[in-house]
């Protein structure tokens, strides 16, 4: 059963870079050399398929935007997370993504913050799928304000409680780490932030926001370092599964860290991310030293 959530006038990044260009550029990779064919390719009649869906799972998010806006009881937030967490793992099918998860018993069921690196759009899309809301609190984002700016994408931003950032304007950021603050403590809610602030596209991280912590401190709130290996590969040439790794780090406790400079704080979490990046982007997924622990067949996610 999920936890029961405030209603929040505040909307969502997710789903925002999953756009169909994006999702099926699969198909305009030239042809390999040696074998004439394709390294990964969608055939017509699942590029088709996939296009139509995603056409009218834009129309239901639409319908239900626009609900909520003049009636917000008409789709409890219950309803609202759990349809968007099952049509966002429909969305991972298309790229045949294979997600291998440790340390998930460190996302710890209360208010925190999650602090990934961002290697690919499709990031937030995987943090979505493994929200379980039997284990940890639902998972909110903050988002900059431009991925608000694209007419079918902003209605899924309604569907759960996200908080837009507009980095050019200070009292904006200042408004959004309050606003992040009160989903943290008031609702028990799992805030996550990218200090990066955007996609490294690459398996190096982009320099960190100094500020970008500030939130766990504000709201005396434990910090999950999330280390994502191997997203950056999904648009690459490749054939079959596309395994990605992603590490739930120990948590940092606030009592740790409460009176660190901000800069220093932020600094010491990349460092975390950076140090179970290299712990396990060489780990040989074949390998039969592997316990997985629980395998999700629906949503292809092993857990160690």
């Amino acid at each position: 059963m999920a936890k029961k959530l405030e209603e929040q006038n505040v909307k969502n990044e997710v789903a925002v870079e999953s756009n169909t260009n994006e999702i099926v550029e699969y198909d305009t990779y030239e042809k390999d050399d040696k074998s004439g064919k394709l390294p990964y390719k969608l055939s017509k009649w699942r590029l088709f398929t996939s296009a139509l869906g995603l056409y009218f799972l834009i129309r239901k998010a639409k319908k239900i935007s626009k609900r909520i806006k003049t009636d917000p009881n008409s789709y409890s937030e219950e309803y609202r997370y759990n349809w968007f967490k099952k049509k966002i793992s429909k969305v991972l099918r298309i790229p045949n993504i294979e997600m291998h998860v440790w340390g998930i018993e460190n996302w710890l069921d209360k208010g925190v913050v999650l602090a990934p690196n961002h290697q690919s759009n499709l990031d937030p899309l995987m943090l979505i799928v493994i929200n379980d809301f039997q284990k940890q609190q639902p998972i909110s984002f903050v988002a900059k304000i431009e991925t608000w700016s694209t007419k079918s994408i902003k209605h899924f931003m309604n569907l759960i409680d996200n908080v837009p950032l507009d980095r050019k304007n200070p009292r904006s950021a200042l408004n959004a780490m309050k606003e992040a603050k009160e989903l943290i403590n008031e609702y028990k809610r799992s805030v996550v932030i990218f200090p990066e602030g955007t996609r490294s596209q690459g398996p190096e991280m982009n320099e960190f926001h100094g500020a970008s912590m500030k939130v766990a401190q504000m709201a005396y709130a434990p910090i999950i370092p999330v280390s994502i290996v191997d997203s950056y590969k999904v648009y690459q040439k490749r054939k079959g599964i596309m395994p990605v790794k992603i590490v739930f780090g120990k948590p940092m406790m606030p009592n740790k860290f409460i009176a660190t400079k901000t800069s220093v704080l932020t600094e010491t979490v990349k460092r975390e991310i950076q140090k179970n990046i290299d712990k396990y982007k060489d780990v040989d997924l074949k390998s039969k030293n592997l316990v997985v622990k629980k395998y999700d067949k629906k949503n292809k996610i092993y857990y160690y």
